[in-house]
């Protein structure tokens, strides 16, 4: 009960000071902070995929880039469509991928999963990358709309940032929901033994596609709005070095807990903004930080504190 009202108090505090934040903090911290809430939805579907059901993807960035891909090129080229139409284009052109990608990777775990999503990884970033006339290549997409949203302008950086939090809260707290549902119980005892699960009636595979769809949905909508907050998009947003971002930013705070990618995702992205400004070598430096932090603390940095209790 102890622990119980101490978290509560901490995720009153947090909420408090993110409703505040634009108001207290300099402009260029806020567009840190926005940043780190939008890959932090990125960093949740990645770590729901790993401890819900016991799949590791090195190809993640797949439904990321494609839904920031879909949502830009529905701003360009869909007459008058509003922004959270484009938001959610990005969602549902991700969350198809993803089911389309999920009917072959759902025979598949273990290594052979793993490998799997690193291959389409690399065949989604090689067309993406080769379509130029669609995609704009290594150039990139740019200039494109900023809709307004009832008449709030969304290229004021306070507005941005409040319509994100608020969308990737409501994203979370489907996340958390998931996992107390039926079928999300079904995806755990799949982590725990798949034979079992098979043998008591569920249908294993259409489980497993159906959280990946979701999930893909969810990366996709945190791609569109990583878009927007850019203004820009390219192959970048695609490629293994997202992917492994993501990787990072879920084992720096802790798979094993809900608000693990959320702390990951803030630390990830405050050290390589800061990094970045005295050394062009940050990531070597980045690097040997997330190799002692593995070494001292594997299960994250939440893992700690879970042992010390």
């Amino acid at each position: 009960m102890r622990n119980r009202n101490l978290y509560l108090w901490a995720g009153i505090a947090v909420v408090v000071l993110a409703i505040l934040f634009p108001h207290i903090s300099p402009r260029f911290q806020l567009r840190m902070v926005t940043e780190i809430v939008i890959v932090a939805l990125l960093a949740m579907t990645w770590k729901m995929m790993l401890n819900e059901a016991g799949l590791f993807s090195f190809g993640h960035a797949v439904y990321f880039g494609l839904g920031a891909y879909g949502s830009v090129l529905g701003w360009l080229h869909i007459k008058d469509l509003s922004f959270m139409s484009g938001i959610l284009v990005g969602g549902v052109v991700a969350g198809l991928i993803s089911f389309f990608l999920g009917a072959f990777l759902v025979r598949m775990s273990g290594t052979y999963y793993a490998l799997l999503t690193l291959a389409f990884n690399q065949l989604i970033w090689a067309i993406v990358w080769k379509w130029r006339d669609v995609t704009g290549g290594d150039d990139g997409l740019g200039k494109f709309p900023k809709p307004d949203l009832l008449g709030i302008s969304m290229r004021d950086p306070v507005n941005f940032y409040y319509l994100s939090l608020a969308i990737v809260a409501v994203c979370l707290f489907i996340c958390w929901y998931f996992s107390k549902t039926p079928l999300g119980n079904v995806v755990k005892s799949i982590k725990s033994n798949e034979e079992r699960t098979k043998f008591i009636g569920f249908n294993v595979n259409a489980s497993k596609l159906v959280f990946l769809t979701i999930l893909g949905f969810f990366a996709g909508i945190s791609g569109a709005l990583y878009a927007q907050f850019q203004e820009f998009i390219g192959t970048s947003s695609i490629d293994l070095v997202m992917s492994t971002h993501v990787i990072f930013m879920a084992f720096i705070g802790g798979v094993g807990h809900f608000w693990g990618p959320l702390l990951g995702s803030g630390i990830y992205v405050y050290l390589s903004e800061y990094l970045s400004h005295y050394t062009d070598r940050w990531e070597l430096i980045f690097g040997i930080v997330v190799v002692i932090l593995v070494l001292l603390a594997p299960q994250g940095i939440l893992g700690i504190t879970k042992k010390r209790k």
